[in-house]
């Protein structure tokens, strides 16, 4: 199966501006979900339902994801992976709105806003894989024409925390492209245990790769390349009973 991270779908969105989106980019579209008080078990049987109904194949699927940390702690991160531009234009299957309007939407506290993000695969690290029980997010926010000190720190970071877990890392990279401010910037990095750090300072396999002191002088780089409210880490934990059946399934075996 293809990239099932590359970390919440709107049931209903435009599809403005995506008529000029290159057709070989991968995106993902993001959603948070907050259930009513007490109603938090009805809102994953609902939405699990209609996951197995309407989101069950390659190219449509959704990957849920309970976020454990932050201000929306406890709310619920669904992610639709691997979609190209023209899978915006025919998104909803027939029934599937009014399905989520009808059985889902009655346990929503408050839906947050789509999102939708652009792959950066020379950020990526690691070879594809089933999502991994937990993902830690992180967020920059790049000051207007700064945004090379921010995908630097990301692509030599990655490339020290994959030589600090010996090829054992996988993280995914994005962009946004619509639902916000276009210089903020996304990693998806997936473990299924903790801890999930390998051995070894960050700094010192940092400079072993890419210079003397290097680590602190570009993360100097990067603090006055981001916006001061500009960086945010959350962590989020996998909701196995939300995922397509297929997906649980190759997970399990």
């Amino acid at each position: 199966m293809k990239n099932f991270l590359v970390t919440a779908i709107a049931v209903l969105f435009t599809i403005s501006g995506f008529s000029q989106r290159d057709p070989d980019e991968v995106y993902l579209s993001s959603f948070v979900y907050t259930p009513k008080d007490g109603m938090r078990d009805k809102f994953e049987t609902a939405a699990a339902k209609k996951t197995q109904m309407f989101n069950n194949k390659e190219g449509n699927y959704i990957i849920t994801y309970r976020i454990l940390s932050g201000p929306d702690e406890g709310s619920y991160l669904r992610l639709l992976i691997f979609q190209q531009s023209s899978n915006y234009n025919n998104l909803l299957q027939d029934g599937e709105g009014e399905y989520w309007e009808k059985n889902v939407a009655q346990y929503v506290k408050s839906a947050g806003g789509m999102q939708t993000w652009r792959l950066i695969q020379p950020l990526s690290i690691g070879e594809d894989a089933p999502p991994p029980r937990f993902l830690e997010r992180t967020i920059r926010v790049s000051k207007p024409g700064m945004n090379d000190y921010i995908t630097k720190w990301m692509y030599r970071a990655g490339k020290t925390v994959e030589k600090m877990m010996d090829d054992n890392s996988y993280r995914r990279s994005f962009k946004l492209v619509s639902g916000g401010n276009p210089n903020i910037y996304a990693s998806f990095r997936g473990f299924d245990s903790y801890p999930h750090w390998g051995d070894g300072t960050f700094d010192q396999t940092y400079d072993e790769q890419f210079g003397w002191k290097q680590a602190s002088m570009d993360r100097k780089s990067l603090n006055k390349a981001m916006m001061e409210w500009g960086f945010n880490v959350i962590s989020l934990e996998r909701v196995d009973s939300m995922l397509p059946k297929d997906i649980l399934d190759y997970i399990n075996n």
